[in-house]
């Protein structure tokens, strides 16, 4: 993909996730509380999930980061809302392995995430919550 395409690419699929972002937002009693944080560029949310049963019901964050770490947080939050916690964490493992080789999938906003890995080395914008998460329940 040239440089250009991936910039239109980012105008219309990332930064709307920027601008407003999936359940950006705090709820008082999360049924869990995760801490994303990267202190190299400051990137901080921390990600609330709202679980109903096995499912996660829904998922929220707050914080502040790059337009590229924000974007990707918003987009995950998007994904895991009512699958289970072991379909999330294979979900997790897929996009990480899917992003390290830069094999793209079905989803155009994973697509762009993972073209911007390739073309910026801004793996840890984009991972900063897939990683956390996935740690957070491999522990």
């Amino acid at each position: 993909m040239k440089k250009e395409e991936l910039r239109q690419l980012f105008k219309e699929k990332i930064l709307p996730h920027q601008r407003s972002p999936y359940h950006f937002e705090s709820i008082s009693s999360p049924s869990e509380e995760v801490l994303a944080y990267n202190p190299f560029c400051g990137d901080k949310f921390t990600l609330q999930l709202q679980k109903e049963g096995e499912d996660i019901d829904k998922a929220y964050f707050q914080g502040f980061g790059c337009a590229i770490s924000q974007a990707s947080t918003s987009i995950l939050l998007q994904r895991i809302e009512g699958k289970t916690e072991r379909e999330i964490i294979n979900y997790l493992k897929m996009f990480l392995e899917n992003l390290e080789h830069g094999t793209l999938t079905d989803d155009e906003e994973l697509n762009v995430l993972i073209h911007l890995n390739s073309f910026d080395g801004r793996e840890d914008c984009i991972t900063l919550a897939w990683k956390v998460l996935l740690e957070h329940w491999n522990q």
